[in-house]
């Protein structure tokens, strides 16, 4: 069965099961090319239930030739999943729901041979000397990888601390050298600032250019175009007459007081 260039198979989960479903598979090929995923050997599986594993595919498809990986990912994807550094703090979450697939043959003949194969019976995903766990037990499973063990965590991050330090030393010294003068007398400009040990760290870089923004902002321009100077004279004068009238009056009132009433 062939439906909009994908070839068909239909699979169900267990030789009990009374449900079917359906793969569609077809060749991968696209115009980013990716070691993992090596043109003329990949096959494209869509509409993957969420509990088909890396061992099912391998086993399901191995009648084709030999497979060499299996990937799994949320949609489809010419690239692959990022390597793990830590097989205690991981990053790449399990797969919710369905999902794509990408078979990888050893060969070219293997991937031919999927394309062309026929079967007139449904394809089981979990048998007995290869089962899938599902529902409860899956989840008991599920709950005890996510507990771990204290000394194997305390162990790696001591290893990522020793690589962390070696690193952090390495870039210590190769600003120390760069900032020592050549042959001919020049001085590389790291983020060191004058005093030694203090780097220039990008959160006070930031930190300190806010600070200078909000200061240009705040900051007004007086006195700068000619009307503004024409008009603070024009102010200063209107203030210099009224003063000399206060005064005027304030004279005026000071002699009054001061005059001699024997009556």
């Amino acid at each position: 069965m062939t439906l909009q260039g994908f070839k068909a198979f239909l699979v169900k989960f267990s030789t009990t099961s009374s449900t079917y479903r359906w793969l569609f598979v077809k060749e991968h090929s696209v115009r980013e090319r990716t070691e993992g995923k090596p043109s003329g050997r990949t096959l494209f599986i869509i509409n993957v239930p969420s509990y088909c594993s890396e061992e099912c595919f391998k086993r399901l498809f191995e009648p084709c030739g030999e497979v060499t990986a299996v990937y799994f990912h949320q949609k489809p994807s010419a690239s692959l999943s990022p390597m793990e550094d830590s097989s205690i703090f991981s990053k790449n979450l399990s797969i919710k729901g369905y999902k794509v697939a990408y078979v990888v043959f050893k060969t070219p003949k293997g991937l031919q041979s999927a394309l062309k194969w026929e079967t007139n019976v449904p394809l089981i995903l979990s048998t007995e000397e290869s089962p899938i766990v599902t529902g409860l037990k899956k989840w008991y499973e599920e709950y005890n990888s996510r507990i771990v063990d204290p000394n194997s965590m305390q162990k790696e991050i001591d290893m990522f601390m020793e690589k962390f330090d070696a690193e952090e030393r390495k870039k210590a010294q190769q600003e120390k050298e760069a900032m020592e003068e050549d042959n001919e007398g020049w001085v590389t400009v790291t983020k060191k600032g004058r005093k030694p040990g203090l780097a220039r760290k990008e959160s006070v870089r930031k930190r300190i250019m806010s600070r200078e923004k909000l200061k240009r902002s705040q900051k007004e321009l007086h006195n700068f175009y000619t009307f503004q100077i024409r008009e603070s004279k024009m102010k200063h004068l209107v203030n210099l007459r009224q003063k000399f009238e206060e005064d005027k009056k304030r004279i005026d009132h000071l002699k009054q007081s001061r005059r001699f009433r024997p009556y």
